[in-house]
């Protein structure tokens, strides 16, 4: 911080970035009439860190809210997503059992892909959902 200060200071002074702190010192003991613009510098660099620490407090408020939602994880009592998935399993099963049991013709080959592509992705999201990244266990 102290670096980002003396930054600050030194292009208020119209001074290159690599200028020291003690190289500030030595102009303003030469020229004290710069000495308000290092004032302003400070007042730059207080209003900075304030920022700064506004993004901060966002930043953790964001953090705590999202351990929020996993710690009040609404779908924990709620049955609704576990039946939709048990549907889809025993659909799935059930379409495989009567596509290999029952014979059919080649116009059906469409839509049997269709439908065992959709029944595959729904029990896809729904393990990703319950075994993936999505349920907070890694």
């Amino acid at each position: 911080m102290a670096g980002m200060a003396v930054k600050m200071a030194a292009s208020k002074l119209g001074l290159p970035e690599t200028t020291t702190a003690n190289e500030i010192e030595d102009l303003i003991e030469r020229q004290p009439e710069k000495a308000v613009l290092v004032k302003q510098a400070d007042a730059d660099f207080k209003n900075r860190i304030r920022e700064m620490e506004i993004d901060l407090e966002s930043f953790k408020t964001e953090v705590q809210d999202r351990q929020d939602a996993r710690e009040k994880n609404r779908e924990a009592n709620d049955w609704t997503p576990r039946i939709f998935i048990i549907l889809c399993l025993l659909l799935y099963g059930g379409f495989i059992c009567m596509i290999t049991i029952m014979p059919h013709d080649q116009n059906d080959e469409t839509i049997i892909s269709l439908v065992l592509g959709q029944l595959s992705a729904l029990l896809g999201t729904g393990g990703a959902y319950y075994f993936g990244s999505q349920s907070g266990k890694k």
